[in-house]
Parts: C-alpha cells; sequence; structure tokens
C-alpha cells in the first residue's frame, strides 16, 4: 500500500488546484493501493472550511479511494457538521458513548460524561 498525504487528496477534492491532473493520474494508476491515516481525516477536517469543502463529502471520498469502511471518520465528519470542533468530534467518535472530560459539548451530544470539573 502506498501512503498518501493531505495534499494528494485535497488536489483531488478542491475544484481546482495546481497538483489536480498529476494526483488523478497518481490514482488512475494506483487505484485500490492507497492509504492514509487518522491524521489525515484531522487535517483534512481542520483545512475543509478554508477551501470551502463539505465534511461529510471529504470522508466518504477519501474512504472511497482507500477503501476505508471504518465508520469512525464519517461520524467524526457528521459531528463536525453540526458544529463540533474537531478534535471534540474525533473524540466523541471514538469513545464509544461515554467519555471522561470537561467540555459540554458531549452532553449535547448525548454521550454519558463523567465529568472532570467540580
Amino acid at each position: 500500500m502506498i501512503y498518501a498525504d493531505t495534499d494528494f487528496f485535497l488536489a483531488l477534492l478542491k475544484p481546482t488546484d495546481w497538483l489536480r491532473d498529476k494526483a488523478k493520474k497518481i490514482f488512475e494508476e494506483n487505484k485500490g493501493n492507497i492509504t492514509t491515516s487518522e491524521a489525515t481525516f484531522i487535517e483534512l477536517m481542520l483545512l475543509a472550511k478554508r477551501y470551502d469543502l463539505e465534511y461529510i463529502r471529504i470522508v466518504t471520498n477519501v474512504m472511497k479511494i482507500c477503501r476505508i469502511e471504518e465508520q469512525t471518520y464519517l461520524k467524526a465528519a457528521v459531528y463536525i457538521a453540526d458544529g463540533v470542533g474537531v478534535f471534540d468530534a474525533f473524540h466523541a467518535a471514538h469513545c464509544r458513548g461515554e467519555i471522561i472530560s470537561s467540555d459540554s459539548v458531549y452532553d449535547r451530544l448525548g454521550f454519558k460524561r463523567i465529568k472532570l470539573e467540580k
């Protein structure tokens, strides 16, 4: 498997990008052999607003390119689209319904929160 970083996916996802043609060629030549990590998903979510990209669309496209079936990334994208911060959204997507935190955002999401604050 070939690891792709954020630049590769941005080149494919942005409507115009100076690396788009090269990224499309690399994708076609390596289809089915491309992978990435959660770090890339987080970085893409942080950059989405700058490039006017839709959170859920980004995640579904990257998952399709990499043949990732892990729903955690999609859950995080949904939380972000609902106004949750990027890092809190990824924590929420991983927590399986219960979290230790001082952040009340998890209450709004319906998680059982073990409160750090008094």
